[in-house]
Order: structure tokens, then C-alpha cells, then sequence
């Protein structure tokens, strides 16, 4: 219960300026904020056991506007943007920084995916545990928690379906 290894308290930030406080006991804490999805990271401290790392979390979660958790439609409302780095610069201001990072998915939108159950399209890339699938021309954002129990298989859709008002002819 309390891994008895090292841990790391870090922040994350998620486009524009969605921020949020976790722990990871991963050695490379960057897996860990990879997989949220994070646009940015900072680790703040690393501590001897997981039981430490949380209890740090959730002073910090309760002492400041900083969650412990973010839900994915909140994260997809930031995709195609950018960080506010002035809000993030603030936020880290507050804190003894050890280590920050930057990270690039290759998404390259232009604004927000549209969120949807959808698993028919060209696959852009992946951003935490939503998948983004192009489909006539629009950009999709599926949580793949919502596609356990299906079965995915490659090839073309042979229904012709409306995924969106511009796929209208």
C-alpha cells in the first residue's frame, strides 16, 4: 500500500491552462505525465515512499486551486491550443521546482477535436488515453475507456456514414 520506493510529486498542464498535482512512482516520471496526456510537467519533489508522495498531493490539492484530477473532456477542450505559459510560470512560482518538461504529441490540429464514440477514420495519434481519428476531413477525440469490450479491425466501413454537418454533400 505505501510502495516502498521512491516517488515523485510532479504538475501537469493541460492546454490552455488546466492544471493539475499527482504522483507517479515511475522511475522516468515523464511516462507517467505522457500518459495523462500532459502538455507540460514539473517535477516538484521526489520523496521515499508512495505514502509521503500522496499525502504531499493532497496537502497541496487542498491548500491551493490545484486539483488532484482532471476529466478527459476537459483535456480535449485544450487540444489544438497552447499552453497559457503566463498562467503556468505563475502556478510553478509557488513551488521549489526540480525539473520541468515540454511535451509534443505530432497531432498538429487547429482547434479542438470533436468529442465522440468513434472508431472509423484515419488515426492521427494518441494523447493520453484519448484517441484522435480523422474522418471527412474533421478531427475526432475518442476516449478509449469507451471502446473496451469492442473489436477493432482495419479496413474501410462499407455503410457510408455522417460523422459530421461538413460531411454533408
Amino acid at each position: 500500500m505505501d510502495c516502498h520506493h521512491e516517488h515523485a510529486v510532479y504538475l501537469a498542464a493541460f492546454a490552455p491552462a488546466t492544471f493539475k498535482v499527482g504522483v507517479t512512482g515511475r522511475s522516468d516520471p515523464t511516462v507517467r505525465l505522457r500518459e495523462q496526456g500532459a502538455d507540460r510537467g514539473a517535477i516538484l519533489r521526489r520523496v521515499e515512499n508512495g505514502r509521503i508522495a500522496r499525502e504531499i498531493e493532497a496537502e497541496i490539492a487542498r491548500s491551493t486551486p490545484v486539483p488532484d484530477s482532471v476529466r478527459v473532456p476537459k483535456k480535449v477542450s485544450g487540444m489544438g491550443r497552447n499552453v497559457d505559459s503566463a498562467s503556468w510560470e505563475r502556478l510553478l512560482s509557488g513551488f521549489n521546482v526540480e525539473r520541468t518538461f515540454e511535451f509534443e504529441y505530432g497531432l498538429d490540429l487547429d482547434s479542438a477535436p470533436i468529442p465522440e464514440t468513434l472508431a472509423t477514420g484515419s488515426v492521427l495519434g494518441t494523447k493520453g488515453r484519448v484517441l484522435l481519428i480523422e474522418r471527412d476531413g474533421e478531427a475526432f477525440a475518442v476516449d478509449m475507456r469507451s471502446l473496451v469490450g469492442y473489436e477493432l479491425r482495419d479496413g474501410t466501413e462499407a455503410r457510408e456514414l455522417q460523422s459530421s454537418l461538413g460531411s454533408f454533400d
